[in-house]
């Protein structure tokens, strides 16, 4: 008889931290379990992603009926996405599958008070199906969604692993502050040249390097203080990992962020917003969105050499949150609950 098989739905092939947690499930699948991905998104013009979403309803049928198929992993934001993922539920649910809800969105609530609560009607709605599973990523979502998500809903945090090598020395002579993003709104970006802007009143002698954006996205480089990088590849990611001072995530809404979790793995100090306060777990680097001045008096506080090595120190700890092993644990126990 064929291997059990655990389908991911999502979007494998775009930009941005869902298609990590994606690809890091797969890597780290039960030892009984085969896994396999479907790719519901791809960025790009309107035919495109109607041209993904028609492949993805394709591939999924033909899976289900080639392979012993006992769980589905559908992986969500809001919006276009939840509905664009029902639809493929839907098929799923005619085979009498179970179905894991996997929410990666910081903006789930807004979506489900959208419509004058019309959309979290729906969501709740669906949702009070038993053979729904809902997954989230951080313990406060637990709270926040507790009006549409049933009681039994679970949190997982996502994991990585170490991969690079931060020292934790300074370069006296220049700070590199690292700013890792796909280009969004409330993402940050905007805030975090008002960052550099008051590290440059201050004379502090610094590089700020952001991904996300391009150079002609910048309005001023402040000579070449500010870097704007666009998308970079995994490997440029590690190497700037492994050489950055600090690490900067002033999202309006982002939490579990793999950027910030990547980071705490690696050693690298990170400074957040309240959005990923659950993630970092250290009161000390967590900032208010009202004033990038205190960020920048922040920075400079930590870049002290005592006062860097003992926040390193509480990210050694924290690193063992988002453990492999630990991912894997919750990982079989929920596909042994439902499967």
């Amino acid at each position: 008889m064929n291997r059990k098989t655990v389908v991911h739905l999502g979007p494998k092939n775009s930009k941005g931290g869902m298609a990590v947690v994606m690809f890091n499930l797969m890597d780290n699948v039960p030892d009984d379990y085969d896994a396999v991905a479907i790719n519901t998104h791809l960025d790009g013009s309107l035919r495109v992603k109607i041209s993904t979403w028609i492949n993805a309803r394709k591939e999924l049928r033909r899976i289900l009926d080639e392979r012993n198929v006992r769980i589905i992993h559908v992986h969500v934001t809001h919006s276009i996405s939840w509905w664009r993922k029902m639809n493929l539920i839907r098929i799923c649910e005619k085979r009498s599958l179970p179905i894991i809800i996997h929410i990666h969105s910081g903006r789930f609530d807004v979506f489900c008070q959208s419509m004058f609560g019309f959309c979290g009607y729906l969501v709740k709605n669906k949702l009070k199906n038993n053979s729904l599973k809902v997954v989230l990523l951080e313990k406060r979502w637990l709270k926040i969604l507790k009006k549409w998500i049933p009681r039994n809903a679970i949190v997982i945090p996502n994991h990585s692993e170490s991969r690079v090598f931060n020292d934790g020395n300074f370069n006296n002579e220049e700070i590199q502050i690292l700013m890792l993003s796909r280009k969004s709104k409330g993402k940050g970006h905007n805030f975090s040249i008002k960052i550099a802007e008051y590290l440059d009143e201050k004379n502090i002698k610094f590089k700020l390097i952001m991904t996300g954006i391009e150079k002609n996205d910048l309005k001023n480089n402040m000579n070449g203080a500010i870097d704007a990088k666009g998308w970079i590849s995994n490997n440029q990611k590690n190497d700037l990992i492994s050489k950055s001072d600090f690490l900067i995530m002033p999202s309006e809404f982002e939490g579990s962020s793999m950027s910030v979790i990547e980071s705490i793995v690696n050693g690298l100090p990170c400074l957040v917003s309240h959005a990923s306060s659950d993630t970092v777990g250290i009161e000390e680097l967590t900032l208010p969105l009202n004033d990038p001045a205190e960020w920048g008096e922040r920075i400079i506080y930590l870049s002290n050499y005592e006062r860097y090595t003992s926040v390193r120190k509480k990210l050694e700890i924290r690193a063992l949150s988002f453990s492999k092993d630990k991912n894997k644990e919750y990982i079989s126990k929920l596909y042994d609950d439902i499967g």
